[in-house]
């Protein structure tokens, strides 16, 4: 029977009573066969923390790159770069924690349904290219409020979909990273018709 989620960010939690900072390739290898999805959400939880800054380029590259190689169908892969990035035990216990919250709340609500989304034909592609793109907006510096919110939240229930076969949270997910670019979009629209009206003045 797979663990709960939730149960292998106590594991990885209880791995920081040391209190010695950790490279993310350690990380990785804590992971074991949990890999891409649980990997994928740790790296995109930092987004969910304002009090971590300095992880937005790393982690939103990371966040693409497996996402990538969830759409081609291979082996999870890091930049050198990310692998090789440090950070102490505190930082890993808020991001840990921060995870943890809404990792519980899907746990509750996850089940194995609407399998077409999750294992149907070219399914596999469409959760990495949502994942992608998600990842994509974590990654850019776009300076609006709330942007890095629904992206977050797209990856979460589409890892979580993928992991716990749950159709609907695939679906989800996907609502998600069409809202958050649609954000973006309103963002964009809202600029440059701003610029449009000061050069009128």
């Amino acid at each position: 029977m797979t663990r709960p989620l939730s149960q292998e960010i106590d594991d990885l939690l209880g791995n920081l009573s040391h209190g010695l900072p950790l490279r993310v390739e350690n990380v990785v290898a804590m992971l074991q066969e949990r890999g891409f999805a649980l990997l994928t959400m740790l790296l995109a939880a930092p987004f969910l923390i304002p009090t971590v800054p300095g992880l937005s380029t790393p982690f939103g590259l990371a966040v693409v790159a497996l996402g990538v190689s969830l759409a081609r169908s291979r082996e999870p892969r890091l930049p050198r770069f990310v692998l090789r990035r440090e950070l102490s035990a505190g930082t890993w216990g808020k991001i840990l924690r921060a995870l943890k919250k809404p990792v519980l709340w899907m746990e509750r609500r996850t089940r194995p349904r609407y399998l077409f989304l999750r294992e149907g034909p070219g399914m596999t592609q469409w959760i990495g290219a949502a994942i992608v793109a998600a990842g994509l907006l974590l990654f850019l510096p776009i300076p609006a409020p709330m942007t890095n919110t629904l992206p977050t939240l797209s990856i979460l229930f589409l890892c979580a979909g993928w992991m716990e076969r749950d159709g609907l949270f695939v679906a989800l997910g996907h609502i998600f990273g069409v809202a958050a670019w649609a954000y973006i979009g309103v963002w964009v629209w809202l600029g440059k018709a701003g610029l449009d009206y000061l050069c009128k003045v």
